[in-house]
């Protein structure tokens, strides 16, 4: 394909979107509600299944719904929906589907949005337990939610005037795209916008409704042999409602040079942590770069274009019950489906297997 792209003169050709979006809004007195969507959006090829094709288009569709008190961040109500899944249930699959595991995400009522949060889903829905991509939405809202309270509280002490009930006052939207370059290496793109936004008043302007809208661009050039990071730049700034048109974008370079060289698969996450800590003042930028390795997974698997190589021999690196990134975007134990000796990964091996 690069060969291809070379020769039309195109500057690359769009693989992937991966859209999340956090919404925090004050529903009446007393209930108080964050919304996050994720979505997957494959714009070229189709990846071999089981017993299927998966061809370009919405991959992934789902959402968690989360009800909650303003002080404490103890969860009320969790719900999750999931209108598309990678895998649905099948003889292949013995009737098991991505959607199985949102039990133990709804059984999470009770629990506080506090520090140690991410550490108890991970525990409780990482890896073999549940699904990927509802917990990078989860770890992601659970991030958000708490800068989004407290910067809305600031501005109600700040204007002396409270929440309006029925009133979005948070957004957090980021967008992942990855194309592939006439070179044959990916270029990853990431943005983040966070926007808040104060109570509607008598004959007020959309825009005049601005408190803050703080934007992250980063953008990864990575090989496609190791997936290490090749290149990489961040750009930051804040717009308030006086300079909402021509506020200065901050390079953030410097800061974020240390990841080149890193592949972004293993290990991304930690790196990031120990790159940019707790410090407040960080979180939009390291909450961007955390997108990074859940989004180039799936940037990746539209590569697979029209076709699967078949393995070799059956020895356990060729081993087609081991999912590699690049084909389904899966690693074992990876989430419920892709456990290790699950129906759909027996499944797999046997429809793998080399034909007489």
């Amino acid at each position: 394909m690069s060969e291809a792209l070379a020769e039309t003169g195109a500057s690359g050709l769009p693989l992937h979107t991966r859209s999340l979006s956090v919404i925090v809004s004050r529903e009446s007195a007393t209930l108080w509600r964050a919304r996050g969507d994720i979505i997957d959006l494959r714009k070229n090829g189709c990846v071999p299944s089981v017993d299927d094709v998966q061809p370009a288009g919405i991959i992934h569709m789902m959402q968690i719904e989360l009800d909650f008190d303003p002080t404490t961040l103890r969860l009320d109500r969790v719900g999750v929906e999931q209108p598309f899944v990678a895998v649905e249930p099948s003889a292949a699959t013995g009737g098991e589907c991505c959607r199985d595991p949102a039990p133990r995400l709804v059984a999470l009522a009770g629990e506080q949005l506090d520090e140690g949060f991410t550490r108890r889903l991970g525990a409780g829905f990482g890896g073999a337990l549940g699904c990927s991509h509802l917990l990078t939405l989860f770890q992601l809202m659970a991030s958000t939610v708490p800068r989004a309270m407290r910067v809305e509280q600031e501005r109600a002490a700040r204007e002396g005037r409270e929440t309006a009930a029925g009133t979005r006052f948070f957004r957090r939207s980021i967008y992942v795209d990855g194309q592939l370059l006439p070179d044959a290496s990916l270029d990853v793109a990431i943005q983040l916008t966070d926007t808040h936004t104060r109570p509607p008043f008598p004959g007020n302007r959309g825009i005049e409704r601005l408190v803050t809208a703080r934007e992250v661009k980063c953008f990864a050039g990575v090989e496609r042999k190791r997936f290490q990071i090749e290149r990489i730049a961040a750009r930051e700034r804040v717009r308030v409602l006086d300079d909402a048109l021509d506020a200065p974008w901050q390079d953030r370079d410097a800061l974020v040079a240390s990841l080149v060289g890193f592949p972004v698969l293993p290990g991304m996450a930690g790196r990031i942590f120990a790159l940019l800590g707790k410090d407040a003042a960080e979180q939009p930028l390291r909450d961007a770069l955390l997108q990074l390795a859940p989004g180039f997974i799936q940037i990746t698997a539209a590569l697979m274009d029209h076709a699967e190589r078949r393995p070799s021999s059956t020895s356990p690196e060729n081993d087609p019950a081991t999912p590699s990134v690049s084909g389904i975007g899966g690693m074992p134990d990876s989430c419920y489906m892709w456990r290790r000796n699950s129906p759909y990964t027996l499944s797999r091996r046997q429809a793998m297997l080399p034909r007489s």
